[in-house]
């Protein structure tokens, strides 16, 4: 499960000026003036589709002098700081900071020597997992100084070293350990994403969006999330599988969202990919074109293509979902994908030039999965987005959720006739509980990107505000050509 930290950026700061002559430091001892502690102080219901020192004083000297202040704090992760353009930044995971509310001062910074900044988000990608906060409103001080992502390319077995906040309690924590995998698939089954770092650096609740660095203090990573597992209800935590978004894409990310408005460019295609689950746990099938978005490059190139398996992209073997995630993520807006598709004794080759996944686009995917998926579609009103019934259709399945509290715990589902239009609270992934983890839905275009990050699930939840504003969660099932449940992908 990913480690829910909010905001508690250890911002290493290689503050010299600030500490004078200062006696010889080693790199990971420099590399504590670089972080920073950050902690989200007004939380909203659902998350968002981010001194002074004497001289000769040495940085661990200050770091360890005295815990920041955060008594206060709904929650707070780990973090550091970065230049770009002249500018300081701050980098952690969008699970630390996505429940802020966005209002003032509802995230913070604590930099070594405990000063306070209040943050804002300037962009983010919660495929990856990555968002940059900028200080708002009040200059970073001369204690703080960014640290640099490494040139090099993490190799197996060097030596690497976690720096964070464990627990929420125990900042500029440092642990110690080597690279034991590379190139692994994200725990979230809902991204897909591929780029992630094994070590052995032991991390804990509160190190997420923390540097992961080597000996001489550079970037190689970013802290994550920490492999567990539920048995009988029981969570346990294994310490020696920890994960960190790899250095080289970390940078390549912040780089590219920071020129293209906080955001990464995506290739878009107007597909919608299938498999079906594997039976008691087994290998789930090999990936089907299910349908296609109207007025979209692909709309017309595989018109005839409906229910082909796909077998290579761009000359790539695909076997699942997230092998095509992982093809079309290396893919730019206006470049030729070629798909090996096949179908009996047909193995069509077929080229769509990608178009780029822009808001409009975005919109289009919301209502496909609606129309396609439900007996609803989405609009927009003053009160916000609207799930609103086909006037066509005299029954409007709900697949709802029965608990006798909110929100739901064990509940069970029930299909029952839906009101003809319910007002979005908030959507995302629901188990078979009714327990949810729900995005913001303020617009169709976080709707639809919260569907892309959850339909790899199999079914989305929403929690749904009926006429006389009573919240009701519910979910809805993808299905393929034989109405049998299928995980899908859009892109």
């Amino acid at each position: 499960m990913c480690i829910r930290i909010p905001v508690i950026l250890i911002a290493f700061l290689c503050a010299g000026s600030l500490l004078g002559q200062e006696p010889a430091a080693n790199p990971l001892e420099r590399a504590l003036s670089g972080v920073v502690t950050v902690a989200v102080f007004d939380a909203a219901d659902e998350d968002q589709v981010l001194g002074y020192a004497e001289a000769r004083r040495r940085y661990a000297d200050i770091a360890y002098e005295k815990a920041p202040d955060m008594s206060d704090a709904f929650s707070n992760g780990s973090g550091f700081v970065v230049e770009h353009g002249g500018s300081y930044y701050v980098l952690t995971n969008v699970h630390v900071i996505d429940a802020a509310s966005g209002e003032p001062g509802s995230i913070m910074v604590f930099s070594i020597t405990r000063e306070q900044y209040p943050m804002k988000v300037i962009g983010g990608d919660s495929f990856y997992d990555l968002a940059i906060l900028a200080f708002d409103g009040k200059e970073p001080g001369e204690e703080i100084q960014p640290l640099s992502f490494s040139p090099q390319e993490a190799e197996l077995a060097q030596k690497a070293y976690s720096i964070g906040n464990p627990l929420g309690t125990y900042p500029y924590t440092i642990t110690e350990g080597i690279i034991s995998g590379k190139n692994r698939l994200f725990f979230r089954p809902t991204t897909g994403r591929f780029g992630f770092l094994q070590h052995t650096a032991t991390l804990i609740w509160g190190n997420s969006g923390g540097p992961l660095v080597d000996e001489g203090g550079q970037v190689i990573g970013i802290n994550t999330w920490i492999h567990t597992r539920n048995d009988q209800g029981q969570n346990y935590l294994f310490s020696q599988l920890n994960f960190a978004l790899e250095g080289g894409l970390s940078h390549r990310l912040f780089q590219e969202m920071m020129e293209n408005g906080g955001r990464v460019r995506r290739a878009f295609l107007g597909v919608v990919f299938s498999s079906s689950p594997g039976l008691l746990g087994g290998a789930e099938s090999p990936p089907v074109i299910h349908s296609l978005i109207e007025d979209c490059p692909a709309a017309e190139a595989l018109k005839d293509r409906i229910g082909f398996t796909v077998t290579a992209i761009n000359g790539q073997p695909v076997k699942t979902l997230q092998d095509i995630v992982r093809t079309l993520e290396a893919c730019d807006p206006g470049q030729d994908i070629s798909l090996d598709l096949k179908k009996g004794i047909l193995s069509p080759e077929a080229t769509v030039k990608a178009d780029e996944l822009t808001a409009a686009n975005l919109e289009k995917v919301a209502h496909h999965f609606f129309r396609a998926f439900t007996d609803y579609d989405v609009e927009d009103s003053p009160q916000g987005v609207r799930l609103t019934g086909n006037p066509v259709k005299s029954y409007h399945r709900i697949e709802a959720a029965k608990s006798d509290v909110y929100p739901p715990d064990n509940a069970t589902f029930e299909v029952e006739q839906g009101e003809i239009s319910y007002g979005i609270a908030g959507i995302g992934a629901v188990d078979s509980y009714g327990r949810g983890h729900f995005y913001r839905a303020n617009s169709i275009q976080e709707i639809a990107t919260a569907i892309r990050l959850n339909a790899l699930e199999g079914h989305i939840g929403a929690d749904l505000l009926d006429e006389s504003k009573n919240l009701q969660r519910v979910r809805f099932f993808m299905t393929d050509g034989n109405l049998d449940e299928a995980k899908v992908l859009f892109y």
